[in-house]
């Protein structure tokens, strides 16, 4: 149980991130939960955690990427979710804003993503 919870917790993160991505101005925190479909709670705490990593900066009522991060853009990094069976399910996707600075840092998240999709897949029983 505690495995589904944290792949719930990633795929929020990435939720919230892709918001905030194309959200060059930023989201109240209520507009967040709104799109989200989030309870508050979980959306305020990632909220925190993404700002303590440096990834979300919160100024006056709007939360934000971090500038370090809006550079990031106009790519995508998927991998699909797949059944016990083989059949894709679904897939986890993060799009950055613009090109990604360096081929080391694209390799990592494209295998951040894949590793990620795989560790869900393990989780699905269908």
């Amino acid at each position: 149980m505690t495995t589904v919870t944290s792949n719930r917790a990633v795929r929020n993160a990435f939720q919230l991130l892709e918001l905030l991505s194309g959200a060059p101005d930023g989201l109240r925190l209520a507009r967040l939960v709104e799109i989200s479909g989030q309870p508050k709670t979980t959306v305020y705490r990632m909220l925190n955690t993404l700002a303590e990593l440096d990834i979300v900066c919160h100024d006056e009522d709007r939360y934000h990427l971090n500038a370090r991060w809006q550079r990031f853009g106009g790519e995508q990094f998927s991998a699909p979710i797949v059944g016990t069976d083989g059949r894709h399910l679904a897939g986890l996707t993060l799009r950055t804003r613009g090109p990604v600075a360096s081929d080391a840092t694209a390799d990592r998240l494209r295998r951040l993503v894949a590793d990620l999709a795989v560790a869900v897949s393990r989780r699905i029983h269908v």
